[in-house]
């Protein structure tokens, strides 16, 4: 029997049963296993939970109409189990196999293990703040200014951080906060949908990808709306959803709405939040436009970092895997996908790293010391290092523009190329204003990636170990957003 046969069976089964009952055994049991850490679940996923919700918004009472019931929720996940036992991507032969299904499997699971910070609701304020009008912009679509929907946001999410494991709210649950129905309203419209508009938006999404087994490792569509309406009753679909959602909900309302205007210019605010990082901890750094100044008429990154005995370029990038590449990662889709953004950024970084050692100008600013990379994207990208971007499918595009611009590669070596999302690179500052020696932690990254027993999938991993403090930037705005919260409470 073929995968996809194997996933007809699963279908079948769930078209056996009333779609509503599926999903609420599942919203009930995702509430519940939200209580443990992920790792500590082995017989319910969450994103196995996810998805058979999905299946059953999709499929759910086609052939029948009869009541789930825990045992059958079982047998389904059981299935889905064996479905999503095997990857093309494992013994395929295809460069860089292994990582290709690590990272789907990063992309599938790991945002379920990582909690709503302060910082993810401060840094999504200081972004934006500056910037009328997309706050303009925002307002329309929501009908409140952004500190207010993110407010409301977490007021939603504290709803279920309650021992008696509720699984759904009201209205009313916001009354304390003394806002107007009419923006209540406005904001429960904009995260939940009622049942048939659910089926509509899925019914689309589920075009998008004509293999549906390669679905088994999306991260789940729920995550654009995080409550189902029934009435005047909201149910979450599950905590890892609604604090998922909330850790960059105006980047990707913003996004969704724009896609093409938004990018360009959200880049250019995430390349002003990164300065403002470096500002905070006092770090020395030439930008973008000085070194347009220092290297007239050649591309440059977006800034070069000295830390200690070493320079650090970096590359800024406001962006995110698209959706498509994160369930299938062959090369000729990582290279389409990821051709003006990453790919451009090695290309920029090679043109830097050559700069440096082949002109007066160059010269002067590294002195003697020694070169690294950092690629720092908004949301985590699961791609390591460049050693390992080259190995999977980065040497082809690349090797060309190096061969074409004549450029010398060991200037600086892929394996002091590392990648870092936004979180990652707060993690940098923090560990900087406790003294940290960056330099020495990035050598030891460079020495431990060369051996399997060593190697970490994430910068980020590298820097666990090391004394961190806070942000006072980001602590500053985060402790004006939970004053505020208690004063309107209070009133």
């Amino acid at each position: 029997m073929s995968k996809y046969d194997e996933y007809k069976v699963l279908r079948n089964k769930v078209r056996n049963f009333t779609a509503i009952s599926i999903i609420f055994i599942c919203i009930k049991k995702l509430h519940e296993i939200s209580k443990r850490p992920v790792f500590e679940e082995t017989a319910y996923l969450p994103w196995e939970l996810l998805y058979l919700i999905k299946i059953g918004f999709l499929e759910g009472g086609k052939n029948g109409g009869k009541v789930a019931v825990i045992n059958d929720i079982n047998k389904m996940l059981n299935q889905l189990k064996e479905l999503g036992s095997e990857s093309p991507f494992l013994g395929s032969g295809t460069a860089g196999g292994i990582r290709k299904f690590m990272r789907t499997l990063a992309f599938q699971q790991f945002w379920t293990q990582r909690g709503l910070s302060n910082y993810d609701l401060a840094r999504q304020v200081i972004i934006f703040n500056d910037c009328q009008a997309w706050n303009d912009e925002f307002e329309a679509i929501t009908g409140m200014p952004i500190r207010t929907f993110l407010l409301l946001l977490v007021a939603s999410w504290t709803r279920f951080l309650e021992k008696s494991n509720p699984i759904n709210l009201t209205p009313n649950w916001f009354a304390p906060l003394g806002y107007p129905v009419e923006t209540i309203d406005s904001f429960l419209a904009t995260v939940s949908l009622p049942f048939d508009a659910t089926v509509d938006y899925l019914e689309k999404h589920y075009e998008k990808t004509e293999d549906k087994l390669l679905q088994l490792t999306e991260q789940t569509p729920l995550k654009q709306y995080p409550f189902l309406q029934v009435g005047s009753d909201y149910y979450c679909y599950s905590p890892y959803v609604l604090q998922d959602r909330a850790k960059n909900v105006i980047y990707d309302l913003l996004k969704a709405r724009h896609t093409n205007n938004f990018t360009q210019s959200f880049g250019e605010l995430f390349e002003q939040y990164i300065y403002r990082l470096l500002d905070e901890c006092g770090a020395k750094y030439i930008k973008e436009e000085s070194l347009k100044k220092i290297f007239p008429r050649k591309r440059v990154c977006d800034a070069i970092v000295e830390v200690g005995d070493i320079l650090i370029l970096l590359e800024i990038k406001g962006v995110e895997m698209h959706p498509y590449s994160q369930i299938n990662p062959t090369n000729a889709v990582m290279t389409q996908m990821l051709k003006t953004n990453i790919i451009k950024s090695f290309e920029q970084l090679y043109e830097v790293a050559n700069l440096l050692h082949n002109s007066g100008a160059g010269d002067n600013i590294r002195g003697n010391k020694e070169l690294f990379a950092l690629v720092v994207t908004y949301k985590e990208m699961y791609l390591s290092d460049g050693k390992d971007v080259w190995d999977e499918f980065l040497a082809e595009p690349l090797q060309e523009y190096i061969d074409d611009k004549k450029l010398d590669m060991n200037f600086l070596q892929l394996e002091r190329i590392h990648f870092a999302s936004v979180a990652t690179f707060e993690n940098i500052i923090k560990i900087l204003l406790a003294g940290g020696n960056l330099p020495a932690i990035l050598n030891k990254a460079v020495e431990d990636n060369k051996e399997p027993k060593t190697k970490k999938y994430l910068l980020d991993m590298h820097l666990s170990p090391h004394e961190r403090v806070e942000i006072p930037l980001l602590q500053k705005i985060f402790d004006a957003l939970c004053m505020e919260l208690e004063n309107r409470v209070k009133k």
